[in-house]
């Protein structure tokens, strides 16, 4: 009888726990038996393996695990383009594209596949040339070295006529700094009025534009009127001035002191080119170095080397004063030359035509400025308003991208003035949400809707609907169109360029996508290539940036020339055709004529056939490659110069120069340096090291019509400050007939 009790309370315990699981999970109990059913044979215990069995289903699908991590590697991307580090972003995207077309797995017939596929591609793509046609960025702006930079560690000769002059000038000159005469600014006086007239020339022309801006900032924040002359002196009033040391804009910030003062710099603007921006950061600091030195000079001197420079050289002699300190000695040679080239400058600016100066000033910059709230592409807002992109572009040089930037609610535009109701009309057109994307078109005499929808690869209706047309209206001559381009495809739909090209024997994916200027990567998402493997025969589809130019197809003339076989570039040539035509590489055309890249110029001469040693070099340098660990490499950031970069990894900068094939001292932001290597090529620069440049004859060159100094100094394979110091050339305006002298070069 107690058994029989046993047993049924037990069965009543099963079914109340039956009762309190959930709906889904329904129990099935056995008629009830003498004995308890053992833990292995309980009914409930198979229920709670199902769903288990089901995740392990999931994570064993080949399918869905790969396009986890595809999504973790774009998801990456994203994170890195939003943080700004363009770059990174780009290697993350670009990495989760290599899982999926080196997965093996056939992409286009799987749907799942397919539709990452077309994602990664729209998204990717999309974010990297949204702002861009070539990939982030405006096309180069003029920048320029500023030119106190090919003067200011020079001595003159001093003229007493022009210092008696200048004596005089200063009884009857206004200023509200103390302003004085003495062999230091007469010497740049006499420099301005002779070599240097390029220079005053430049500043009395631009301060007519930007003086009157920067007089306001000067008063508002309570400081002398004549420091405009210092923003003279820093960059001849060019917002893209960038100095050797990294130091930009008008008035020359360097990185750090600019975020210092609230200057903005990340991928898509820099302040310190902005010339409000920077006058307002600039005015502030001046009046904090006041503050600290009490003396207006020893702040200028502050201002051009920094604080603690001037500190110690104060703590070194006992002396505030900026002249004692210069004829001491103390300070570095720039800024000791700095506040005289501030008085020259100023004083020849008061009263220019006593100096024997006559100078039209630009008119003042008077810019219309609008507010907008979502990103938009500066190539919209110069179609939509009829005016040339360069002339938007000068009008905003802070702007690092084409579009305003994408981590900003609100961003100022100048425009040209009296354009602000006519962009105002007309971008009220674009939806926000298109304004990266869209473009604007005027219509021409005899264009269509049709024309124009097959010229951008885009369908007549779209067309229709973003300009609210009826199907049978046509638009009328000088009538403004928008273009709904589809997303990510701008750069190339813009212009319409769409190509399919059969691939020949001998062609590399890399030289075709020179030829096309495009990417790689760009080829391969476009025709779903999962390696960079490509076969004769085969149709390539491009979305080229420019018409495509043809291969040379005359015939390859060559002459011997000290032992090599020597080829004259024609227009149209590549070097991947070159290459493809003498069969060599690519690689070892680059190593024989010292090339940094693919880039190459009509009418210069390439050396196509390589030496035993030469040819040696480059299997070793290959090999090299394989056996990258033993290889460093640097990517050049902003404001870095080639021997910062040198003692940072402990080498000197021949090596450097030497290991990157560089002709000079100048470096690229971007490019990846070799910054360390074998020990066998450290003793192969050591031994190249006793070079001289003066101990090689002068050779005269008399320049011809066409010719600038980046032409010249390519031939001769010197570098454009070599000409220029050479010649003692305050810009780089030639003249043709003029002779210029060369160093250890030939013709």
């Amino acid at each position: 009888m107690e058994k029989s009790k046993l047993v049924f309370i037990i069965l009543a315990v099963v079914m109340v726990y039956g009762s309190c699981s959930s709906g889904s999970r329904k129990v099935a109990v056995s008629p009830p038996t003498l004995k308890v059913p053992p833990p292995s044979s309980n009914p409930v215990q198979p229920v709670s393996t199902v769903p288990v069995r089901a995740d392990q289903s999931k994570v064993t699908d080949p399918v869905t695990a790969l396009i986890s991590k595809v999504d973790a590697a774009y998801d990456e991307g994203m994170k890195q383009y939003h943080a700004g580090n363009l770059q990174q972003s780009k290697m993350d995207f670009d990495k989760a594209l290599s899982m999926l077309l080196e997965s093996g797995m056939d992409v286009q017939r799987d749907s799942r596949l397919k539709a990452e596929f077309n994602k990664l591609v729209d998204d990717t793509y999309g974010l990297e040339s949204s702002a861009s046609a070539n990939g982030d960025t405006l096309s180069q702006h003029d920048y320029a070295p500023p030119p106190i930079e090919s003067f200011a560690d020079l001595t003159f000769p001093v003229d007493p006529r022009v210092r008696q002059r200048a004596e005089q000038e200063l009884a009857s000159v206004r200023s509200d700094m103390p302003l004085v005469s003495n062999d230091y600014v007469a010497s740049f006086l006499t420099y301005f009025q002779n070599r240097g007239q390029g220079y005053i020339d430049t500043v009395l022309r631009r301060v007519g534009k930007y003086g009157p801006m920067i007089s306001r900032i000067l008063r508002r924040y309570g400081v002398p009127q004549d420091l405009i002359y210092l923003a003279a002196a820093e960059s001849a009033f060019n917002p893209h001035a960038i100095s050797k040391a990294g130091a930009a804009g008008m008035w020359q910030f360097m990185p750090s002191r600019a975020r210092e003062y609230g200057l903005k710099l990340n991928r898509y603007v820099d302040q310190r080119e902005d010339p409000v921006k920077s006058t307002e950061a600039a005015a502030r600091h001046l009046r904090d170095l006041y503050k600290e030195f009490g003396d207006w000079y020893l702040a200028m001197a502050a201002y051009d080397s920094g604080p603690l420079t001037v500190q110690r050289a104060i703590e070194r002699t006992g002396y505030s004063n900026f002249w004692k300190l210069r004829q001491l000695h103390v300070l570095p040679l720039e800024t000791q030359n700095y506040v005289p080239i501030f008085i020259a400058t100023a004083l020849i600016a008061k009263d220019p035509e006593a100096y024997g100066f006559d100078v039209q000033p630009d008119s003042p910059l008077d810019p219309d400025r609008v507010t907008v709230t979502t990103p938009t592409d500066l190539r919209l807002v110069a179609e939509l308003i009829d005016r040339p992109v360069k002339e938007l572009e000068k009008l905003n040089p802070s702007l690092l991208s084409w579009a305003t930037p994408m981590n900003q609610k609100q961003f100022v535009i100048n425009l040209p003035h009296g354009t602000k109701n006519l962009f105002e009309e007309r971008i009220a057109e674009v939806p926000p949400s298109k304004r990266v994307w869209w473009r604007a078109l005027k219509v021409k005499r005899g264009e269509t809707l049709a024309a124009i929808a097959r010229k951008y690869r885009i369908t007549r209706v779209a067309l229709l609907d973003a300009n609210h047309l009826s199907p049978g209206e046509n638009p009328e001559i000088g009538e403004y169109l928008i273009i709904p381009l589809p997303r990510g495809r701008q750069p190339f739909y813009r212009r319409g360029l769409y190509y399919r090209y059969r691939i020949r024997r001998g062609d590399t994916l890399g030289a075709i996508a020179e030829r096309f200027h495009v990417s790689v990567v760009s080829l391969r998402r476009w025709n779903h290539l999962r390696s960079t493997v490509i076969v004769a025969g085969r149709t390539l589809q491009v979305f080229g940036r420019v018409a495509v130019r043809h291969e040379h197809t005359g015939s390859y003339r060559t002459v011997a020339r000290n032992g090599y076989r020597v080829y004259r570039i024609h227009r149209g040539d590549t070097l991947g055709g070159i290459a493809a035509h003498f069969h060599v590489s690519v690689a070892e055309l680059r190593l024989w004529n010292h090339l940094r890249n693919n880039t190459i110029v009509v009418g210069r001469e390439l050396k196509v056939s390589g030496s035993r040693h030469e040819r040696a070099e480059l299997a070793s340098n290959r090999s090299l490659k394989a056996h990258h660990h033993s290889v460093g490499y640097y990517r050049v950031q902003r404001g870095d110069t080639l021997g910062e970069i040198a003692s940072r990894f402990h080498v000197g900068v021949a090596e450097l120069r030497h290991w990157n094939h560089l002709r000079n001292n100048t470096i690229v932001v971007g490019r990846e340096l070799r910054v360390s290597v074998e020990s066998h090529e450290r003793a192969t620069v050591a031994s190249n090291h006793p070079l001289k440049r003066h101990d090689h004859p002068v050779y005269h060159y008399r320049i011809r019509r066409g010719d600038n100094l980046s032409v010249i100094a390519d031939r001769f394979n010197v570098s454009v400050s070599q000409i220029r110091q050479w010649n003692h050339l305050d810009g780089s305006v030639i003249v043709p007939g003029q002779v210029l002298d060369l160093y250890g070069v030939s013709d």
